[in-house]
């Protein structure tokens, strides 16, 4: 009896295939002198690092808000995040990453309307919290050049300070993300990143009030590799 895989599941073990057959010559190791001496030169020896283990930072913020998932208007969000990576397999042209946010500050903004002595007015509320992102998957391109394009997605919570956007909705709420950018490499160990994100938040329903926030997400992050 042959088993199904979901969809998920295939995609994943198509770009591990895709990604897992590394040429004879990039078994070798190199030194830690050697690498930054190569990569000095421009040799492409940026996606050659002895360890497949990545340490960053990264933050931005949205200032538009589309509405094709969620349905609340003239959202900003606000994020700063620590993350882990780790190289799953390198292909000859790209690379597939595990990728875990942990999410230390989020803002949420959005307009609310409260009740005054002359009628009802728009105000903004923000609302602040922390989450984790403990499930993403990134896919480097052209993995031996100092840029590297990529594409992104993630999954996990944000746990805010109040319920939102009302007392009908929740603290916990999940988010999903995906999209794209540039790692910009300064060295073997080091890069920069410029990305966006489409970012999803919503309480899936666990709530009578569940209205859900798209933002358009851009940032920067550092990373070193070791």
């Amino acid at each position: 009896m042959r088993l199904k895989r979901s969809p998920a599941a295939a995609v994943i073990a198509l770009l591990l295939s895709v990604c897992a057959a590394p040429r004879a010559q990039e078994v070798a190791r190199f030194s830690e002198p050697e690498e930054e001496a190569l990569a000095a030169q421009g040799r492409g020896v940026y996606g050659l690092e002895r360890a497949a283990n990545e340490y960053g930072v990264w933050g931005g913020g949205s200032f538009s808000s589309p509405t094709v998932v969620g349905s609340t208007e003239r959202v900003r969000l606000g994020l700063v995040a620590f993350r882990y990576a780790r190289v799953m397999a390198r292909g000859e042209n790209m690379a597939l990453k595990y990728t875990l946010d942990a999410v230390p500050v989020a803002s949420l903004s959005f307009p609310v309307f409260e009740e005054t002595a002359g009628g009802m007015r728009e105000v903004r509320k923000t609302i602040t919290g922390a989450g984790l992102a403990p499930v993403g998957f990134q896919v480097n391109f052209r993995r031996r050049e100092r840029v590297q394009p990529f594409a992104q997605a993630s999954g996990g919570f944000l746990y805010f300070g109040e319920r939102v956007p009302t007392s009908g909705g929740a603290q916990f709420n999940f988010t999903g993300d995906f999209g794209g950018g540039v790692q910009w490499k300064t060295g073997a160990r080091r890069a920069w990143t410029v990305g966006y994100r489409y970012h999803h938040v919503s309480n899936g329903y666990r709530a009578d009030v569940n209205p859900g926030f798209d933002s358009n997400l851009f940032y920067v992050g550092f990373s070193i590799f070791r």
